[in-house]
């Protein structure tokens, strides 16, 4: 008698890990940075030359030499002065002379006399003292201010390092997707099927 065997035959499904270890492709600690501006101090000083004005006009206008202004002036009063005083003595002289002249006991002849005699000459020539040269000497000077400059020092850091890499990763897949198979066979069982 035949007798029919079940044989199965069954693999389970198996499951694998790919995975990555995380990788570092470039570390870099970002260096600080320094900014500065100097600017260098300077003395901005300096020494102004010494002046010397020298004013001769004044010393120079009793040899004659006048401005043209200043030699009108003059001459014109000097003139104004010399006539009223000239005009106002002579006047009076001559109309004391014409009025008394002929009365008795006036004798213009001696008045004249007396007038050369006792008056003193007339002044036609004034002197008047004579100025210096006018010399004004500055002396030099030293000037400016002094620029003390600016020394600014900026660090600028970066907190963090410049880290570029690939992270882990662990990914799971089905490597066999596993089976059962049936089949029958007779009288014994097929192991190898």
């Amino acid at each position: 008698m035949e007798i029919l065997r079940l044989n199965i035959r069954h693999a389970l499904p198996q499951t694998d890990l790919r995975i990555q270890h995380s990788r570092v492709d470039r570390s870099n600690v970002v260096p600080a940075q320094l900014h500065n501006a100097h600017t260098q101090a300077t003395s901005n000083k300096g020494i102004t030359q010494p002046t010397l004005e020298i004013d001769s006009y004044e010393s120079r206008r009793y040899y004659g030499a006048r401005t043209l202004t200043d030699l009108t002036r003059e001459f014109a009063q000097k003139g104004l002065s010399d006539v009223k005083a000239g005009t106002s003595k002579r006047t009076q002289i001559m109309w004391s002379r014409a009025e008394n002249g002929g009365k008795p006991g006036d004798d213009i002849q001696q008045q004249i006399d007396n007038e050369v005699k006792v008056d003193p000459p007339e002044t036609l020539v004034n002197f008047e003292i004579m100025h210096g040269v006018h010399i004004t000497a500055t002396p030099s000077e030293v000037v400016g201010e002094p620029d003390l400059g600016d020394v600014t020092d900026e660090i600028e850091t970066t907190p963090f390092a410049d880290l570029r890499g690939t992270p882990a990763s662990v990914q799971t897949y089905l490597k066999d997707g596993g089976f059962i198979r049936r089949w029958v066979s007779i009288n014994n069982y097929d192991i190898y099927a």
